[in-house]
């Protein structure tokens, strides 16, 4: 630790004037300012809950609050801070791994988002006061919150190590895929959301604070110890093996790969889906389907509530499409200089590769609505889809040239600040949403806007490729310099 510290000052230093250097301020004091306001205005009312509910020995309220500031740690470590932190610059600092994992876990405080979620997290135990235990329950809540954040940044290093990472990706996702199913095969959404309910970690916490005997904490204690020895020889694992694992690819491996997509930009498309199938921002983009196809099976889902579904899959992946630049390094898009390729083209192939990947999120939806609805309402559904993508990418194609960001695998790709990206989710979403609108009615009229709108998203685009393409190409020297 004595190690660590000694370093961190060179990493706070580091860290401030790469925030300086690329006008990040700006992010950071729109989340600051759109976070605590909703925090202000939403916090009070449920923090008073919380404290009448537990003063009477209830625990839901407190329950749901835990959980949401659980869920808050998992989105702020996904944070790419730009730190140098990597793996080849830590093995060479001659000090212990549990030194080098102090550094680590020291620099994901840097960042004033994780200040705010601190102050927030904080204020949110203030309701244990009113508890039998509160004592007990507050530094059970600590503890739970140190266990979110140990299992963000272990899930976070074995995504960074190279072998059987795909087996990984493939065992998550069924996993979680068999769970939902099976648990609303069992009653449908009730029982989806009892069942939730059930295994929410923060019960554990709410159970020490109002309990009247020791014989009651002595369950939710120990589970909550042996958690904490699991976690932290997780973390400590999974940092060794990020560490001291070495990514290697065969040549041969890589060419036969390349060779899957044919055309003149296939091989450029492929490595595009290599890049941006490492992003989370994809990964959450499932999620929302999964639980569709599982609610489905029990009920049948309104055309209207699976086009919405759309839509939140849209902006779900909206930074991505914002950011499709910020995957490549500056070396990478000065190699662009020397392709035959015109802006407009790679632009084109980087957008192939989000929309290889964004419709394999849309195809259960759009199988379930041929399955419950038939193939009409699958014909209008693949009109939305369409629409609700081209948008977005048309927007995305003119931000991501003149608002460029850094992204980093593993990581939650950066939007900008808050404001440009909940304006561009609006503005990408705007004719998709108009065309569900209009779907509702079987009119003359309403047939030819839905036309007029598909006519016009189509132009958007193709105008943002060109416009994108040929600002790429004046700007690529600018564009490297943002994303050092």
């Amino acid at each position: 630790m004595a190690r660590a510290s000694l370093i961190f000052p060179y990493q706070w230093r580091a860290f401030w004037r790469r925030v300086l250097r690329t006008g990040r301020v700006k992010f950071y004091l729109s989340v600051l300012a759109l976070v605590g306001s909703v925090t202000a205005g939403a916090l009070p009312e449920r923090l008073a809950r919380a404290s009448l509910d537990l003063a009477a020995g209830q625990t839901a309220s407190m329950d749901r609050l835990l959980l949401v500031l659980c869920l808050l740690w998992l989105v702020v470590l996904g944070e790419n801070l730009h730190v140098s932190l990597s793996n080849e610059r830590l093995r060479r600092f001659p000090t212990p791994v549990r030194s080098l994992l102090a550094l680590k876990l020291s620099s994901l405080f840097l960042s004033p988002s994780v200040w705010l979620a601190t102050i927030v997290s904080l204020l949110g135990l203030l309701p244990l006061l009113s508890a039998r235990q509160p004592l007990l329950g507050i530094l059970t809540a600590l503890f739970l919150l140190a266990l979110t954040i140990g299992v963000g940044l272990s899930v976070s290093q074995l995504l960074d190590v190279a072998r059987r990472r795909r087996l990984r990706f493939a065992v998550t996702a069924f996993a979680t895929a068999v769970l939902l199913l099976a648990l609303v095969s069992q009653g449908g959404a009730s029982a989806l959301s009892s069942s939730l309910a059930a295994m929410n970690p923060a019960t554990l916490v709410t159970t020490v604070a109002v309990a009247t005997t020791a014989r009651a904490m002595i369950v939710p204690v120990t589970a909550l110890l042996v958690s904490g020895a699991l976690v932290w020889s997780l973390l400590l694992w999974s940092f060794v093996r990020s560490l001291y694992d070495e990514r290697t690819e065969t040549t041969a491996r890589r060419a036969t790969s390349i060779a899957r997509l044919p055309g003149r930009l296939g091989p450029l498309v492929h490595k595009e889906q290599r890049s941006i199938r490492t992003v989370l921002d994809l990964w959450m983009g499932f999620l929302p389907v999964i639980a569709a196809a599982a609610l489905s099976l029990s009920i049948s889902l309104s055309p209207t509530i699976r086009q919405a579904i759309l839509a939140i899959v849209c902006v779900l992946n909206a930074n991505v499409i914002l950011n499709c630049l910020g995957l490549d390094r500056p070396a990478g898009l000065l190699r662009y200089l020397i392709f035959p390729i015109r802006g407009k083209d790679l632009l084109f192939a980087k957008n192939v590769a989000v929309m290889v990947v964004v419709a394999l999120q849309f195809a259960p939806l759009l199988a379930i609505g041929a399955w419950q609805s038939g193939l009409m309402q699958l014909a209008a559904e693949i009109v939305v889809a369409t629409v609700l993508l081209l948008a977005h990418l048309a927007w995305g194609n003119l931000v991501s040239v003149f608002e460029p960001r850094r992204t980093e695998p593993h990581r939650f790709a950066s939007g900008g600040d808050p404001v440009t990206a909940i304006v561009s989710a609006l503005i990408g979403s705007a004719p998709g949403v108009a065309v569900i609108v209009l779907l509702q009615s079987d009119s003359l009229a309403t047939m030819l806007s839905i036309a007029a709108i598909i006519l016009l998203t189509i132009a958007a685009y193709y105008g943002s490729l060109r416009y994108a393409g040929s600002s790429f190409e004046r700007r690529i020297e600018l564009i490297s310099r943002r994303l050092a």
